[in-house]
């Protein structure tokens, strides 16, 4: 495979290239924006707009919460593909509000879902989101704290709602991204494995195993990559600073490769995906990647009668405590393999 990087300014001149070129060589395009002074090859909707060399998916001004940015094609996402972008979140009215995401949607366009607490994704159908949410409502007060989490609804023509119902999975143990300051997030997919990155890009804040294509109905492999961004009663400047988007992320690294046994169930009654999995062994002297809120979400009907139990040899099996809606193992890092089971009463 020949690769190609290049910033938007010459697609249109490289593209012609590839189709020029005799042989049955692929290219591997490399979408760059170093800044947002241009938008072109984005598809933008409602509020977003560039301004002082960012893109602002959405501003810090009442009734204007809403906002999306798609590349003007879609990409190549099946075999894989890596992406990393820059977001910064400033001018807080009162406790500052919704989130952004990042998005994998196949739909005849680009779409934009809900404001407020949906984060401009709620609302629509066939599409994977990876979310950065800055506002927690709970118990009728606000909490405080930065969330990544990872979300797809049942099946493919399911709507997906922002919430824990469609959450695959989430952490919030040290991410801070809502402070003012820049951010750089990563996030890598290789079929069969998600992996989030914020600010450290080597060791992820959280590995999902998932497969995407069962997730969205994709279009010959394709589908359009982009970001939604929404606020509400309150509300923030939510700009992205630069991005990078590559359809091919290339070979996985040692340390992700997963066997992975992850299904989703679609059935009734459980209203959400879930996945189960397991690593093959690795050699002792691999680093483990570091991910401290590991865990899977558990059947609607799950309750804290039914036990799950960790193992890593299949024999001997160890109980976990935390068996409402997720279960979670701080285990998990300690050893080259790690098995789980759902004992049913």
């Amino acid at each position: 495979m020949r690769r190609i990087k290049y910033t938007f300014q010459s697609i249109r001149i490289l593209a012609l290239m590839g189709v020029a070129l005799a042989g049955n060589q692929t290219f591997a395009a490399a979408f760059i924006y170093n800044n947002f002074d241009s938008t072109a090859g984005l598809i933008l909707k409602a509020h977003a707009n560039s301004v002082d060399g960012k893109l602002r998916l959405s501003p810090a001004i009442p009734g204007l919460g809403l906002g999306g940015a798609w590349l003007d094609a879609k990409q190549l996402v099946k075999d894989g593909f890596d992406t990393t972008f820059q977001v910064q979140i400033t001018d807080k009215y009162v406790y500052g509000a919704d989130g952004l995401a990042f998005v994998v949607q196949n739909s005849p366009t680009p779409a934009l879902g809900y404001a407020g607490s949906n984060i401009g994704f709620g609302g629509l159908t066939n599409l994977l989101v990876v979310k950065f949410d800055d506002y927690h409502w709970q118990d009728q007060t606000f909490v405080a704290f930065d969330e990544i989490a990872v979300l797809a609804a049942s099946s493919p023509t399911t709507v997906l709602w922002d919430g824990v119902a469609n959450s695959i999975a989430s952490v919030a143990k040290g991410v801070v991204f809502s402070d003012g300051r820049i951010h750089t997030v990563r996030i890598v997919y290789h079929p069969g494995n998600l992996r989030v990155y914020l600010d450290d890009l080597e060791n992820p804040r959280m590995t999902v195993y998932l497969n995407l294509a069962e997730v969205v109905n994709l279009d010959e492999g394709r589908a359009w990559v982009g970001f939604t961004a929404a606020s509400g009663a309150d509300w923030q400047n939510q700009d992205l600073i630069s991005w990078e988007f590559d359809s091919h992320a290339g070979p996985a690294p040692d340390e992700a490769r997963i066997s992975t046994q992850a299904e989703m169930t679609h059935s009734a009654p459980s209203p959400a995906p879930v996945y189960w999995g397991n690593t093959t062994p690795v050699s002792p002297t691999t680093p483990l990647p570091v991910d401290p809120s590991f865990g899977y979400r558990l059947p609607d009907d799950a309750d804290p009668a039914n036990q799950i139990e960790a193992s890593t040899n299949l024999v001997e099996w160890t109980p976990l405590t935390n068996a409402v809606y997720y279960f979670r193992d701080p285990e998990s890092t300690n050893y080259p393999q790690r098995f789980y089971r759902f004992q049913k009463n």
